[in-house]
């Protein structure tokens, strides 16, 4: 009550009144007041998913009809490293409030985006990086994390199997971690797909690093318990073409900040 009072900018007793004017409207509980502190009720959770649906349909009007009605194209280019979660919730809140704006994404490895960048291919580019371009602005910040089969056990093999990409931005950090606890290793990745990777590691074939927000469906991160070495942070990075100075490019880029803000 106390934290939600402050995001509100009112009292905590004002909040309380609200809650049981709702539980009264409804005839039902909806937080369950333990020791511990408050916890929704079955009907809490159910009230929560319909609360979440109807704060959608709000923004989504209100963004239609405040937005400008900008047109045209965008070319957006992303590692395929940092899609999920978040961009697509990013690309469909964008699509939504811009309709008429069609973004064409190219997905890669960060080191070729990055080309594409200075060739003037890409209007708007996102990196993941160790040391950003003193050109490019830091929107977030991952973990990176060795990940492997569920209950796996192929990072207790030695030579470690290893399953990355050597186009990968990960790639320099794996090896120097690797090589500075003196860990053989091996690569069995002679592939750019990383479908095939994925398959790969979640078949327990090798170990793979991904940054700690990612979600691969047959892969986890790999308790080791410090049996494998430390790999650093990467940040995510965004780039914009001088020439793209466009209010729907600085539009696309407010999304992009809030998203991975």
């Amino acid at each position: 009550m106390t934290r939600a009072a402050a995001r509100l900018f009112m009292t905590q007793s004002a909040i309380s009144m609200q809650i049981k004017r709702l539980e009264a409207s409804l005839g039902l509980v909806v937080f369950e007041r333990t020791a511990a502190g408050m916890v929704t009720t079955n009907a809490g959770e159910q009230l929560l998913g319909y609360a979440l649906r109807l704060l959608d349909i709000n923004d989504e009007a209100v963004g239609r009809l405040t937005s400008v009605d900008y047109a045209g194209k965008l070319r957006l280019g992303i590692p395929s490293d940092i899609i999920y979660p978040r961009m697509p919730d990013i690309l469909k809140q964008f699509s939504r409030d811009h309709p008429r704006v069609q973004v064409t994404l190219s997905c890669t490895n960060s080191k070729l985006l990055k080309q594409q960048f200075s060739q003037g291919l890409q209007d708007v580019i996102l990196t993941t990086e160790t040391n950003p371009g003193d050109n490019g602005q830091v929107i977030g910040s991952e973990s990176l994390i060795w990940t492997g089969a569920m209950d796996g056990s192929a990072w207790k093999q030695r030579p470690l199997p290893v399953g990355i990409s050597k186009n990968s931005a990960f790639w320099p950090s794996v090896i120097k971690g690797l090589e500075a606890v003196a860990m053989e290793w091996v690569n069995l990745v002679s592939t750019e797909d990383h479908m095939a990777i994925e398959a790969m590691t979640a078949a327990d074939l090798c170990v793979g690093v991904e940054l700690g927000s990612t979600q691969i469906a047959g892969r986890s991160p790999i308790d080791h318990r410090g049996l494998l070495p430390a790999l650093p942070d990467y940040s995510i990075v965004m780039y914009r073409a001088e020439t793209s100075s466009t209010p729907m490019v600085n539009e696309l880029l407010g999304y992009l900040q809030r998203g991975y803000a």
